[in-house]
């Protein structure tokens, strides 16, 4: 008698795993398919058995209501939404004409792209306001205009092509009358030596 051999072993081995296997699967797909039978019987009975039954009709009908309050939410909140941008861009077109009017350099866009919109305009119409306010100051303001003028005086002076001596002794008076001194070096003020 002769004894098995390892690779004899290893080869049956597989063909005895190979064979279960496949008849395994078979048994499989019989008790699928009884499963299967037996669930399209039982499965509306089955919340029932488990005590779920209720639970389970709570459930719809509080989901049915969330369902409900969600579409509601998103019509009311895309209505709302539509009116504060419609309030929103009148705003801005009216700040537009106004600013083009008044000549302010402060601008206001995209309203409802800020975090708080109100706010955002509250800031823009402040700024259009201190624009105005400084005008109004500085149309008033007697020191403001008389530096103008001496500004003015002074450039005048500059460009009247007279000889460097005079224009300069002139230009340092009427900067004086400014309180603004200006040094001018005497070297510059000296009669050209011949």
């Amino acid at each position: 008698m002769q004894p098995l051999r390892k690779d004899h072993v290893d080869y049956y081995k597989t063909l005895t795993n190979s064979k279960f296997d496949t008849q395994q699967n078979l048994v499989e797909d019989e008790i699928n398919i009884d499963a299967e039978i037996i669930v399209e019987k039982k499965h509306t009975l089955f919340p029932k058995e488990l005590g779920l039954e209720n639970s389970i009709k709570d459930l719809g009908k509080k989901y049915n209501k969330l369902k409900d309050f969600r579409e509601k939410k998103g019509s009311i909140e895309r209505g709302l939404e539509l009116e504060a941008r419609n309030i929103a861009d009148n705003i801005v077109e009216r700040f537009k004409r106004l600013r083009k009017v008044r000549k302010w350099e402060v601008e206001m866009d995209k309203v409802m792209s800020e975090d708080d919109p109100v706010d955002y305009v509250l800031s823009k119409i402040k700024s259009a306001c201190f624009e105005e306010a400084e005008k109004a100051v500085r149309r008033k303001h007697k020191l403001y205009h008389a530096l103008e003028n001496k500004r003015e005086r002074c450039l005048t002076i500059l460009h009247t092509g007279s000889h460097i001596q005079p224009t300069l002794t002139e230009l340092s008076k009427e900067m004086n009358t400014a309180n603004i001194k200006l040094d001018i070096p005497t070297a510059l003020l000296a009669l050209p030596s011949q």
